[in-house]
């Protein structure tokens, strides 16, 4: 969370800065009255103060945690003993989430494939779910490991996930069809067979979850804005918060199914 705070608080100063440059100039430059154009300049003027506002209230949270935060070094993270995903979005030109434990450390990170074309398409907010031409994500430990590949393809009719471990072996194939999930998220996950693994159905708009396996035993709860660490001072500061807790009794591959998933989620 240092890093998200940090980098956050560096974006709303360029942004609030970007923009006040902008009303500067428009005044000179493009400014006739207030009655006629004026608006231009007051809404721009708000965002900007508003933008520089926030560069401010974020600076101080992340001096705060930098003073308080024990250095903990990077580790290899063994995906069988996550208990709950924190994901949470890095302000960064292409896609970037970390994942953090409740104490707000980094445990991986999940971001465009380097050395792929489409990396760069995730620039663009309608390519980051795979719009057309396929996108692929790295979820990578803190130390760089690659800890699997997520492929997401969307042909207008229905979106496509692949997980694959490093070694190319595929773990799960996820499958949302549009029309059925446009009101609530809804799909099926399967096996690397083909098999049918689990069905998915939200229960709410809102987005709440719980997947059961076929004995009835929970193997992963999502929620949205319900949060069990929100009043702790690292999770203050952000509006809203997702969590995803695990099963005890569920393997790391189906972890890793539900990581795919739930990042996809994230996303929309």
């Amino acid at each position: 969370m240092i890093e998200i705070y940090k980098k956050t608080w560096i974006s709303s100063f360029i942004i609030g800065i970007g923009i006040a440059v902008f009303c500067i100039m428009y005044y000179f430059i493009g400014y006739k009255s207030f009655k006629e154009n004026g608006d231009v300049l007051v809404i721009n003027g708000l965002i900007a103060l508003f933008s520089i506002g926030a560069g401010f209230r974020y600076k101080s949270v992340h001096k705060k945690l930098v003073n308080e935060t024990v250095d903990i070094s990077a580790s290899t993270l063994n995906f069988e003993n996550l208990n709950e995903l924190i994901l949470k979005r890095v302000p960064s030109p292409l896609l970037k989430i970390y994942n953090v434990d409740s104490n707000g450390n980094s445990l991986f990170v999940i971001e465009p494939s380097k050395g792929r074309l489409s990396r760069w398409l995730t620039f663009f907010e309608l390519f980051e779910k795979g719009f057309i031409i396929p996108v692929h994500y790295d979820i990578s430990d803190m130390t760089g490991q690659q800890l699997a590949t997520i492929t997401i393809r969307n042909n207008i009719k229905r979106d496509e996930l692949i997980v694959k471990k490093p070694d190319g072996t595929v773990v799960a194939t996820y499958v949302q069809q549009l029309l059925k999930s446009k009101l609530k998220n809804r799909g099926v996950l399967y096996h690397s067979d083909g098999s049918v693994w689990r069905n998915f159905e939200a229960k709410s708009i809102a987005g709440d979850i719980d997947v059961k396996d076929e004995e009835g035993h929970m193997t992963a709860r999502y929620r949205f804005g319900i949060f069990p660490y929100a009043m702790r001072p690292v999770f203050q500061s952000t509006a809203h918060h997702e969590h995803v807790q695990f099963g005890s009794h569920i393997t790391s591959d189906e972890k890793l199914a539900y990581t795919m998933i739930f990042f996809f989620w994230l996303k929309g």
